[in-house]
């Protein structure tokens, strides 16, 4: 008999065995034996749990997912949210729903240790679309030779410096959390930005003492010619990122290809001399829904000018606290919310919540392609709360 319950230590060496079978095959289970994630699986001092199927005193299927209470700014307020990782089934064991059942204990456990919002990368979208997560990001990946950037106009007063261990990582966070101004953020684990600060080439562009941008480079020598990837780009101003262009050029001299992901507002196209010769593409991979509605909604920053009232009907089977009928009011930049017994204007299951708030297709983008029914009234009074919104997870967990 198959039986949920919460992580255990002596369970620690099945868990492997599971992910190993699910994702790592390819290496031995001694080696994945020895990776730092092992390590991290259900660690509850830390805020990290872990739920699992057993079948009798065997592993056959996980669900990790951890509580991160600080820097975090979703919809201009911070916001607790339970990130969801390591989750795997023994193939034997799958389509049997044991990751639906895992859910149903984990999004009660989320609640109380006081997740607003739940967020994962998923292994396939479809699949968790199914619990109510919806698409929350937008990242660019940008794929071009050396010839085809050119450098724009570059502050004389910046300078650039390689990071050179934790006592700059205060600095990086200070300036990805500038980059709210461009809509929601998860901001990067002081753990997390160790490894890739260790391993070098990860620059921080300064105006004196003040932290003013960051970019990692990173190289693949065995190609020939050698190919460069460019990540963590960000900066507090626009007139720092001419800079920062500048000096991935310099890097990029002997590189046959550049691969720059961004955030998708960054303007790397700018720079661009030839769009006929580059390729941009647009991806999305963090997923996200609501675990707690009500405190949502009394946490979040609307627009202000946002003034008229919605009354919605929400049924979530897998939160049943977030069912019922709501009336939605906004008041100068904040949302109160009350359960109501008027006539709602809309009727969402947690998966259509999930498509509106996300900010990654406004509701009336969502009435017109038939995601949600109502009046196209009730769309733009949902889209006044929610309007486009980037969700991005700087950390891919």
């Amino acid at each position: 008999m198959i039986r949920i319950r919460e992580g255990r230590e002596e369970d620690r060496p099945s868990v492997a065995r599971v992910l190993w079978k699910a994702f790592e095959a390819s290496r031995t289970i001694e080696e994945v034996e020895k990776d730092d994630w092992l390590g991290k699986w259900n660690r509850p001092q830390e805020k990290d749990w872990a739920y699992i199927a057993a079948d009798e005193d065997k592993v056959v299927a996980t669900l990790s997912f951890f509580i991160n209470e600080q820097n975090t700014i979703i919809r201009g307020k911070p916001m607790p949210f339970a990130g969801v990782w390591a989750v795997a089934t023994d193939p034997v064991y799958r389509k049997q729903g044991l990751i639906r059942d895992i859910f149903k204990e984990a999004f009660p456990r989320m609640k109380k240790e006081g997740a607003v919002l739940s967020i994962l990368d998923p292994f396939y979208r479809a699949f968790y679309e199914k619990f109510d997560y919806a698409l929350g990001e937008k990242r660019a990946r940008h794929i071009f030779k050396k010839e085809d950037l050119r450098v724009g106009k570059t502050r004389r007063d910046i300078s650039v410096r390689e990071a050179t261990g934790s006592e700059d990582i205060p600095k990086i966070v200070e300036v990805e959390r500038s980059m709210s101004r461009f809509g929601s953020r998860f901001f990067g684990f002081e753990k997390e930005l160790k490894g890739p600060v260790n391993k070098g080439n990860f620059f921080i562009l300064e105006k004196g003492t003040e932290p003013v941008g960051t970019v990692r480079i990173m190289f693949d020598a065995g190609h020939p010619g050698y190919k460069l990837t460019v990540g963590n780009t960000r900066y507090k101003y626009d007139d720092v990122f001419p800079s920062i262009v500048e000096l991935v050029s310099k890097y990029a001299v002997n590189s046959s290809q550049i691969t720059w992901y961004t955030d998708y507002e960054v303007p790397v196209r700018h720079f661009f001399d030839s769009y006929s010769t580059t390729e941009s593409h647009l991806l999305g991979s963090m997923m996200m829904r609501v675990i707690d509605f009500e405190n949502y909604c009394s946490k979040v920053s609307v627009p202000k000018i946002a003034s008229e009232w919605v009354t919605i009907k929400l049924d979530d089977v897998y939160c049943p606290w977030n069912t019922g009928i709501y009336t939605l009011i906004p008041n100068k930049g904040n949302l109160q919310v009350e359960k109501s017994e008027r006539e709602p204007d809309i009727n969402l299951n947690a998966f259509q919540l999930s498509q509106v708030i996300s900010g990654i297709t406004p509701a009336t983008r969502l009435h017109g392609l038939n995601e949600i029914s109502c009046s196209i009234d009730t769309a733009q009074k949902l889209e006044a709360l929610w309007p486009a919104d980037n969700f991005v997870s700087y950390m891919r967990f």
